[in-house]
């Protein structure tokens, strides 16, 4: 190699330095959002191969570093912690898992988040948690601030935001009220009364979720059938 080549290599290394610093001096998000997306891939291949612990360590480290920089308090933290949450749950720490949901759910809160229907299903997780461990008073809480979410959330974002237009509210409660995941929630509560043995609330519950289950699947399909099998049981 010749003189003129060392010099030029050397040169070109140099450069590539001053530029990279120059870069993480004005841009420092390009080398973050690398840093994030390295330790994405690295959670993501984790999870693809089944090694569960090692995602966790990942996530735990990052969840650290927000903490420590005073970052924890936004909605990517709340993301994160819900993964979290959910691999707790597929190798059974019930204990952990809860936790997770009340740290995301405590985050949403200090947020104020505006996102109902992201407070309606951590709610409804920490249900079937409460019901799970037995604890239907506190299961029963759960699933009735989760349907508050999806349904009585919408009259107060029209009071806060007074732009929704009369017919717009309507459609929009019309969709939450007739859909899977509020028909569903309908039918935890009328199983967890009907376990406390308030057959008057667990029916109301089940008609409820009836009325919806024909909107949203028709009258004959298994969903709806399922229903009236509920209904007729908690009747007798």
């Amino acid at each position: 190699m010749t003189n003129r080549q060392s010099n030029i290599i050397f040169y070109s290394v140099i450069s590539i330095i001053i530029y990279a610093l120059i870069l993480n001096i004005f841009y420092p998000q390009i080398f973050e959002n690398l840093s994030k997306n390295k330790e994405e891939l690295a959670i993501q291949e984790a999870m693809n191969s089944g090694e569960y612990n090692k995602a966790l360590v990942i996530y735990q480290q990052l969840a650290k570093e927000r903490v420590n920089d005073d970052k924890e308090v936004n909605d990517e933290t709340t993301v994160m912690y819900e993964q979290m949450a959910n691999i707790y749950s597929l190798i059974g720490n019930k204990v952990e898992e809860k936790n997770y949901y009340l740290k995301s759910l405590y985050i949403k809160k200090k947020l104020n988040t505006k996102d109902i229907f992201s407070f309606a299903n951590t709610y409804y997780k920490l249900g079937l948690i409460a019901e799970e461990d037995g604890q239907y008073d506190q299961a029963q809480m759960y699933y009735e601030e989760s349907l508050f979410k999806r349904l009585g959330g919408a009259k107060k974002e029209k009071e806060e935001q007074g732009i929704i237009t009369g017919m717009h509210q309507s459609r929009l409660n019309y969709v939450r009220l007739n859909n899977e995941e509020t028909i569903t929630t309908f039918k935890k509560l009328g199983s967890i009364h009907n376990i406390k043995k308030d057959y008057a609330t667990a029916k109301n519950y089940y008609e409820r979720a009836l009325a919806a289950s024909t909107v949203t699947f028709g009258e004959d399909t298994p969903e709806t059938l399922e229903i009236i099998r509920l209904l007729k049981e908690s009747s007798l």
